[in-house]
């Protein structure tokens, strides 16, 4: 098991971070037979369309960890509202043929997508959004959320989740993170894979552990640059048609750091740094047994309101000694509580709810191998309005209306269509709110 995965994945599922790891390698895309019906992307709730385009950005700032002779180098997709048009359709993800005749590449991202991976490079699973479409008209610019994939992931892999967000009127901003995504497709047909370091030979448990929190430290600190270095283009570019499409239809005013697994702690740390971002959402990114945000030297605070939206995790699934458990629990408590008033720590409960259920893995995964029948969260929000001194994106209204009980939400139940009646339960953080601070009016 990687690194990443010891530090960054959650306590459901050991092998979320790269969901097949473990799978044998996959025949050639071209070869696989259809064994079981194709999984379907669900419509996304909303009032708009979906566009899409990506952008190739070195930070000249910062090196290459693992290629001297270059500078970081990230894909951002910008995933966009536009008028809605039935039967729209795209590609699911971005250079999939390119990486599928790549014989390595091929072996290591088949592994990720399983059985899905032939009708991925095929088409047959698609998403709804369409490249270069001419963004919606709006009198205001849309709001902007910043997503960061979990490690050994992409951020392709959330397309039912971004979908969902931005047909109700957001603009996010999708880091491809290098090294930490299971692969990137770069425009001139170069990909990057990730990379996992390991720990030198000899070291007892505790220098290992501490080796691996330094590591992990590292980690976080350079995905949360990545979000920043993707803030700074986005203000750089925001007044320049000719170089970025999407100028003057941002309100970087109103810029939400998001992220799961991993990826929330790069959103974490990110909002620990930058005043910029206006608020933070973090997707059960708690780092058991050690914390739930991110523990730095410099002691920096996340300032900004913060949704902690978290699946139930039983204590027993939970990765590390009992004694570290506890103890995290104690920091996280801490932690939580230190945050801004408007700050929540809202905890889904369902049967079969998992660390995966924030991505497309259960959908495209059910019931292949043994995984498991798992919930895939979708329609959280219901808007992208900002205001004010809380939390940046609109709850859905079961959720607003039953901020401290439990209450329905709509769901996709590892299937192309559905909604369960979930349990919800929303812990209250600092201090007894009233309900309208809850969520922006």
């Amino acid at each position: 098991m990687s690194i990443g995965s010891c530090l960054f994945g959650s306590v459901v599922l050991a092998c979320l971070l790269s969901a097949a790891a473990g799978w044998a390698q996959q025949p050639s895309a071209s070869s696989v037979k259809k064994s079981a019906p194709v999984p379907e992307i669900a419509y996304p709730s909303g009032p708009f369309g979906i566009g899409r385009v990506g952008f190739d950005w070195i930070d000249t700032a910062r090196p290459d960890n693992y290629d001297p002779d270059r500078k970081r180098e990230l894909m951002v997709y910008f995933w966009y509202p536009t008028a809605k048009s039935v039967g729209a359709k795209g590609q699911y993800l971005q250079g999939a043929a390119a990486m599928d005749a790549m014989p390595a590449i091929h072996a290591l991202i088949s592994q990720e997508f399983g059985k899905c991976w032939a009708p991925i490079v095929s088409g047959e699973i698609s998403s709804h959004a369409v490249n270069g479409a001419p963004i919606a008209s709006s009198r205001t610019p849309f709001p902007v959320v910043t997503f960061s994939h979990g490690a050994g992931g992409t951020g392709f892999e959330y397309t039912v989740l971004l979908e969902d967000l931005v047909s109700h009127g957001c603009v996010v901003a999708s880091i491809e993170h290098t090294y930490t995504a299971k692969a990137v497709w770069f425009p001139d047909g170069r990909v990057s894979t990730e990379r996992n370091d390991s720990p030198p030979a000899g070291l007892s448990p505790a220098e290992r552990l501490s080796w691996m929190m330094k590591r992990a430290s590292v980690r976080i600190d350079q995905g949360a640059a990545d979000v920043r270095f993707v803030i700074d283009r986005m203000r750089q570019l925001n007044h320049d048609k000719q170089h970025f499409a999407l100028a003057g239809t941002i309100d970087l005013k109103r810029l939400t750091a998001m992220g799961h697994s991993a990826g929330a702690e790069f959103a974490a740390r990110a909002c620990q740094q930058d005043s910029r971002i206006f608020a933070c959402l973090d997707l059960d990114g708690a780092m058991v047994p050690i914390a739930a945000l991110p523990v730095s030297g410099d002691d920096r605070k996340i300032l900004q309101p913060l949704l902690f939206l978290e699946a139930f995790h039983p204590e027993s699934n939970m990765r590390g000694p009992p004694d570290q458990i506890s103890e995290c629990k104690k920091v996280k408590e801490k932690q939580l509580r230190e945050l801004r008033r408007g700050s929540y720590d809202v905890v889904l409960h369902s049967p079969g709810i998992a660390h995966p259920s924030f991505s497309d893995v259960p959908l495209l995964l059910h019931g292949q191998d043994g995984f498991p029948e798992t919930p895939i969260v979708r329609d959280v929000f219901t808007n992208c309005q900002l205001s004010g001194r809380y939390t940046g994106l609109r709850l859905s209204d079961d959720l607003q209306r039953h901020s401290t009980a439990t209450s329905g939400l709509n769901w996709n139940n590892g299937g192309p269509v559905g909604g369960l009646v979930n349990q919800i339960r929303a812990k209250r953080l600092a201090r007894e709110l009233d309900r309208e601070e809850l969520v922006p009016r």
